[in-house]
């Protein structure tokens, strides 16, 4: 068989199986691992319920669409994108970079030079007003490093972007919020934060970097799209860019205002704030919400069902990806945020980024307030518990405007 008609195959037999899988495998591995997921000691136990079968079902289900937007990659091209990452892992031990990952990441010069102009967008039923910063981002991979051209190349994710929501009047304490994948669009954004709930019921200033590959900076046929694809080098790139774009942000926060920044991440938003916190002082608080922290389980986790069924001819080597990854890992890292500055929630019956991940950075962080939500992972964000978690995490960090300004109007 041609690799041509051999990828033809593929793609026709990974169509044919979805109705199978959302009938029956992702029904049944569901509630399998609802009834199985009060063997973490750690994690709530709770009844197994309709509800909670519908929200793992609605994960796995968002799962497969992403699959069948993207569709299969070429064989040759996964075979590259290991070779890539060989060649990468290689690199970064002979650089050291695997045993010290902090001498992977470069300090970003301050951000001076920005574009800011006034728009709006919808956040539920009403338009709301933002400012928008744009800025030449300057990140560059190594000299040397794979994908370093490609990376490059691209036509507009060199270009920053971030959402501004600040008060008028007296100095605010500042959250910055790290979008999750797919999301990275303004009114996609302000509604998965709760943008209203935080700014003016909160009385925070928020900004929100689009991160990148995401919204105006991505290329695909859905924000994050290009993440996608088993290029894991890729994702490497990727965490680096975002980590340095996040850090030129706060440091433009910083050089407007002596408020306290705290940082709120969104599942992929999560990572890349756990990463910030354990390379920049001076942060007041880190929230990660749904967390992931070891992409080559979750990767591995949501791989497309072709993927894993020919395992052996795309030729993944997952210890190889978590090698690779390594010096982009929170796991690498120890946060200089203090642990009783440290919170996280996350969802009971999350099937995209499963539990186990929240307890891992749970306990790398030493244990810290953590509240479990009845819920799975593309809903949890926005159930009811999540607000006062917010609310008092918060406050208990010292994030809150100056008492006058609380107890007066909020906008």
């Amino acid at each position: 068989m041609s690799p041509v008609s051999d990828l033809k195959t593929l793609q026709l037999q990974h169509l044919l199986s979805i109705p199978a899988q959302l009938i029956w495998g992702v029904v049944a591995e569901s509630w399998s691992a609802l009834r199985g997921h009060s063997s973490h000691a750690d994690v709530p136990k709770h009844d197994p319920s309709l509800r909670l079968l519908a929200e793992a079902v609605l994960d796995r289900t968002f799962t497969l669409f992403t699959h069948v937007l993207t569709g299969v990659p070429a064989l040759e091209e996964a075979r590259q994108a290991n070779r890539e990452a060989a060649t990468a892992r290689d690199l970064y031990a002979s650089r050291g970079w695997l045993e010290d990952p902090a001498r992977y990441h470069r300090t970003p010069p301050p951000l001076e030079r920005v574009l800011l102009t006034e728009d709006s967008t919808w956040e539920g039923p009403r338009r709301r007003a933002y400012r928008q910063l744009t800025f030449e981002s300057g990140f560059e991979p190594h000299v040397g490093e794979p994908g370093r051209e490609g990376w490059l190349a691209h036509e507009t994710n060199g270009h920053a972007h971030a959402y501004l929501l600040e008060h008028k009047g007296a100095p605010r304490p500042w959250l910055l919020c790290a979008h999750g994948f797919g999301m990275g669009a303004p009114w996609v954004t302000f509604s998965g934060f709760r943008a209203s709930y935080l700014h003016e019921e909160l009385g925070l200033n928020l900004v929100f970097p689009c991160l990148p590959l995401h919204g105006v900076r991505g290329s695909g046929r859905f924000s994050g799209r290009e993440l996608l694809a088993p290029n894991y080098m890729r994702l490497v790139l990727w965490f680096a860019h975002a980590v340095w774009d996040v850090r030129r942000t706060l440091s433009w926060v910083r050089a407007r205002s002596d408020a306290p920044i705290g940082l709120y991440g969104i599942s992929l938003g999560s990572y890349v704030a756990a990463l910030v916190a354990s390379l920049e002082d001076g942060i007041r608080c880190v929230i990660a919400g749904l967390p992931l922290v070891d992409f080559a389980n979750v990767a591995r986790d949501n791989q497309p069902w072709v993927l894993s069924r020919y395992a052996e001819r795309f030729g993944t080597d997952w210890e190889l990806i978590r090698q690779l990854t390594h010096p982009v890992s929170p796991l690498a890292f120890s946060p200089r945020v203090p642990r009783e500055r440290r919170f996280i929630y996350a969802g009971i019956s999350d099937r995209v980024v499963r539990p186990e991940h929240a307890l891992t950075l749970w306990r790398h962080w030493e244990r810290p307030e953590i509240h479990w939500v009845q819920g799975g992972h593309v809903l949890s964000a926005r159930k009811s518990s999540v607000g006062p978690f917010l609310k008092r995490s918060l406050r208990q960090a010292g994030m809150r405007p100056h008492p006058a300004l609380e107890a007066g109007d909020a906008s």
